[in-house]
């Protein structure tokens, strides 16, 4: 890859993914933020992906069908959207795929259905696409935290996330279909 520009993706709302592609580009890659859609012609090798920005509880019982949607559909059909549409552009092999969830589906965060289910959806979606797009040379992987980590959004927690997602774009880097935690060890997978 000498001499070709490392591209990078940074899809997500919200403080921390600002803070994620402000570490990606200072590792020296071309950073494009983006929402949801990431059609485009530039070949990329490295797409972040942050779908949950903040974690809300809620009584299971009393939510109502369209907070329902914005909490466990919403972020599910982002990332099957994100997925579809980055798939022509990611530059492979060797491209990457990160995205960084809240633990809570894994360790079971109370007033938190919707969120949770979510994020277990995409981490789940995340496993079947890398399976998918491994003959391809790609890699789909998951970063989990903790929600003291997504609550606090902090430059520690987006040099992890882009620290991962940095290596997992390496060309001596073949896991792919993981969670990789960085709950401060909160969760066994």
């Amino acid at each position: 890859m000498s001499g070709v520009e490392r591209r990078a993706i940074v899809a997500g709302e919200g403080p921390l993914a600002g803070a994620v592609a402000a570490a990606i580009a200072k590792a020296g890659f071309a950073v494009e933020r983006a929402g949801w859609d990431v059609s485009g012609r530039d070949a990329v090798d490295l797409i972040v992906a942050l779908p949950i920005a903040d974690i809300r509880t809620d009584d299971f019982t009393a939510l109502a069908e369209d907070v329902w949607i914005e909490l466990a559909e919403r972020p599910m059909d982002d990332v099957r959207h994100l997925l579809a549409t980055v798939s022509a552009r990611m530059r492979g092999p060797g491209g990457a795929l990160l995205i960084a969830l809240p633990n809570i589906g894994m360790i079971g965060v109370a007033g938190t259905a919707a969120q949770a289910m979510a994020a277990e959806g995409i981490r789940t979606l995340a496993k079947a696409v890398a399976k998918a797009w491994r003959a391809r040379g790609l890699r789909v992987n998951c970063a989990m935290l903790s929600a003291a980590q997504l609550a606090t959004a902090d430059e520690e927690v987006a040099r992890e996330i882009a620290g991962i997602a940095i290596a997992s774009a390496g060309a001596d880097f073949a896991a792919t279909g993981n969670s990789i935690l960085i709950d401060g060890e909160q969760t066994s997978v």
